[in-house]
């Protein structure tokens, strides 16, 4: 059973991350579409603008606060967050509302001890559903794009990768909900969906980046196989905490690699020295979640002997 602080702490945790990345889930989808596309491009906005409602109710219950450790990780946001929207801004001609990222950039360390247990287990609920809706919405799109009735400038396989992130967020929403503490059969899980999501951004980098860029692409390769062999390792797992903590140490070792050439390549792009054909921040959140990612590891093993 989850203290009530710690249900406060880690439901606002995955809210401000789950919540922007899906906010620019929803601009890139929205960015892949001819404009004849415009109910799916309606469809998107209104997404996008559910997620920047909820984000703001979320930062609201923080009262400006989070921990040291999260804004050390940049777990929500990062150094590239604004100069990825403003990019996109420019290469695509579009307006991006930029207020969700400004306000997680004013974050700042410690921690709101009014906790409104009320007031989050309503805002998780209001999350769930919204999370179920988009989660059917990328499936929609994926098997129109399977079926050729429908044509998107993105792949099938990102969506399928987007209703991967977000069931992650789901599976965590219906725990939380319940008051369940983490056990190493929901760490395993958790796991297991983070390396099938990291193995398909690598993927996406690979396939995204310049023909030219052939030390990006061999890397990007190397990821490839590096989180699909984690990936055998954790289906083969048998279930315990000695085995789970074995496999977080692996793929922490992993991540941390995979955490310096995604800002690597960042970096790169920012100084106009690569070239992806996708939008910036879609790289942003990639980066963003691999920090989420490999912060929530270290977390585990504590929070899972405390439950």
């Amino acid at each position: 059973m989850l203290k009530e602080r710690d249900f406060f702490i880690e439901s606002l945790r995955d809210h401000l991350y789950y919540l922007r990345t899906i906010r620019n889930f929803c601009i890139t989808i929205e960015l892949s579409f001819y404009k004849n596309n415009l109910k799916y491009i309606e469809i998107c906005n209104d997404f996008a603008n559910k997620c920047d409602e909820l984000g703001r109710e979320a930062i609201s219950y923080t009262g400006g606060f989070v921990s040291k450790e999260a804004l050390d990780n940049n777990i929500y946001v990062s150094e590239f967050s604004l100069p990825c929207e403003k990019l996109t801004e420019k290469l695509f001609g579009i307006n991006i509302d930029k207020v969700f990222t400004e306000e997680e950039l004013k974050l700042q360390s410690g921690s709101n001890e009014k906790f409104d247990i009320p007031g989050v287990m309503n805002l998780n609920k209001k999350a769930l559903v919204f999370a179920k809706n988009f989660s059917t919405f990328c499936v929609e799109i994926r098997d129109k794009l399977d079926s050729n009735n429908l044509f998107s400038f993105s792949y099938s396989d990102f969506f399928s990768y987007l209703f991967d992130e977000v069931n992650t967020y789901i599976l965590d929403l219906e725990r939380l909900i319940k008051m369940e503490g983490l056990s190493p059969i929901y760490a395993i899980g958790y796991e297991y969906n983070f390396a099938v999501t990291l193995s398909k951004t690598a993927k996406f980098i690979r396939d995204w980046v310049d023909v030219n860029a052939t030390d990006v692409f061999d890397l990007a390769s190397y990821f490839v196989n590096s989180f699909n062999d984690i990936i055998d390792r954790y289906l083969k797992a048998s279930i315990s905490p000695d085995v789970e903590k074995e496999l977080s140490e692996v793929m922490e070792n992993i991540l941390i690699d995979y955490q310096k050439f995604i800002k690597n390549i960042i970096t790169r792009l920012l100084k106009a020295d690569l070239y992806f054909i996708t939008p910036p921040i879609s790289l942003d959140n990639i980066y963003t979640s691999v920090n989420f990612y490999k912060f929530t590891l270290t977390l585990e093993e504590g929070e899972i002997n405390a439950n």
